[in-house]
């Protein structure tokens, strides 16, 4: 067994195998020694997805040695697929101490060829420590070159846009008086900028506003600002710290919001992240017009992240509770939402599914909602860091009382540009 590179000492080579007789506790039953020598020699005879399979029976089969996982780690890098290599040497170097360094060499030549360049020197640096492969890691720290840059404190973009929205008022059209208009066009501005403050703090800000042609009345102007201070506890990272939201509608201010938020993060594998929220609102209403929406609302997020060099898939469940001044307005709430985004070159695709139920339980008549969302959405990069998009989204909301059965259809090209 050797690592990914030839090493450039025998030394080395000796170091691992020694390493992995050491951990063959007990002799493998026969059909094991069988199915891990065939799989070896498609290795030796450079079939490495036949190698690879090879391997993987093994395991499925009931094998579980740092000699097999650190062979399918290997064949990973051979066929391409630099992702799963990270990942399998990365639970090799957890799961096997001896195996640690020559693992995390593995583990960097696999995210060199991710282009993570930061990671990958840290890997190396951490092998180095072990003399049997300080030549090898030292070697790839030169062809590595200088560290990144680091990046900037402070991020932010600005999104502007224009569309058409065929049911702005969110309700069925013939409820309307026959004076508003639910399809309109609309224009809109995007905007956030955030940074680190300090060593563990976050302060960022954000906002939107959209301009309805035909239907005034519905105009939005919103401002949130978000403040957390982080720390990791063995694998978790957390978050936490409040944060303050204002809207208007048509220049009356709406809702105001103060609340704080908890966030934590933890990692099952190189590659998947559990992610857990809950964030907590006291809300009020600028304007007394609008006094109804005055209470607390409550909302648990769960979500699981899978991340690929060019894609990222997310499921997320949430539940919310609502303690309003008026009960057309205190929902209870679950939603369930799988988001999937893609690049292809230049370009990156996105697509949502979602659905929504809530429940109004407290009306004198109670009302129940079921929402369905699809979005879809293709940006392209432009020279000099801007951005071009086209977003689509469908809503068909299906509730017990006709009035607030609705479906609606949104479209928009924006342009932005991050800094």
């Amino acid at each position: 067994m050797a690592t990914i590179e030839e090493p450039q000492s025998r030394s080395s080579w000796y170091f691992a195998v020694a390493l992995a007789c050491l951990l063959v506790a007990a002799p493998c039953p026969a059909q094991e020694t069988s199915a891990f020598a065939a799989a070896t020699a498609a290795f030796e005879a450079g079939d490495y997805r036949r190698a690879l399979s090879l391997f993987e029976t093994a395991r499925a089969n009931g094998s579980d040695g740092a000699p097999l996982h650190y062979n399918i780690g290997v064949c990973q890098y051979r066929v391409g697929d630099y992702v799963a290599a990270a990942a399998t040497f990365a639970s090799v170097r957890d799961r096997f101490p001896p195996f640690a360094a020559v693992a995390e060499y593995n583990r960097g030549l696999a995210l060199s060829a991710l282009n993570d360049r930061n990671a990958a020197r840290a890997a190396f640096e951490r092998a180095r420590a072990d003399d049997a492969l300080a030549g090898l890691a030292d070697g790839a720290l030169a062809r590595l070159g200088p560290a990144d840059a680091p990046r900037s404190r402070w991020v932010g973009y600005f999104d502007v846009g224009a569309g058409h929205d065929d049911n702005v008022a969110l309700v069925d059209e013939l409820s309307l008086p026959a004076t508003v208009s639910a399809s309109t066009s609309f224009t809109e501005l995007v905007g956030y900028a955030g940074g680190r403050v300090g060593q563990r703090g976050r302060l960022s800000f954000s906002g939107y506003s959209v301009r309805y042609a035909d239907a005034s009345q519905f105009n939005q102007t919103a401002l949130r600002v978000d403040t957390a201070f982080g720390w990791s506890p063995g694998d978790w990272r957390l978050e936490a710290g409040p944060h303050f939201a204002e809207t208007l509608l048509d220049g009356d201010g709406f809702e105001r919001a103060l609340g704080v938020g908890l966030r934590a993060i933890r990692p099952i594998t190189e590659r998947v992240a559990f992610d857990l929220r809950l964030v907590y609102d006291d809300i009020d209403a600028p304007s007394s017009q609008f006094a109804f929406i005055d209470g607390t609302r409550q909302r648990l997020r769960l979500g699981l992240e899978s991340r690929g060099a060019q894609s990222r898939i997310r499921v997320g469940y949430e539940i919310e509770t609502n303690d309003r001044a008026a009960a057309s307005v205190s929902p209870d709430r679950d939603r369930l939402v799988l988001n999937l985004q893609r690049g292809a070159g230049q370009w990156s695709l996105e697509g949502t599914l979602a659905y929504r139920q809530s429940d109004y339980d407290d009306l004198a008549a109670p009302r129940h909602e079921r929402l369905t969302e699809i979005g879809a959405a293709a940006r392209r990069n432009l020279p000099k860091g801007w951005l071009f998009g086209l977003e689509y989204r469908s809503s068909d909301n299906d509730s017990n009382i006709t009035q607030f059965s609705y479906r609606s259809h949104r479209v928009s090209l924006s342009v932005g540009k991050g800094f």
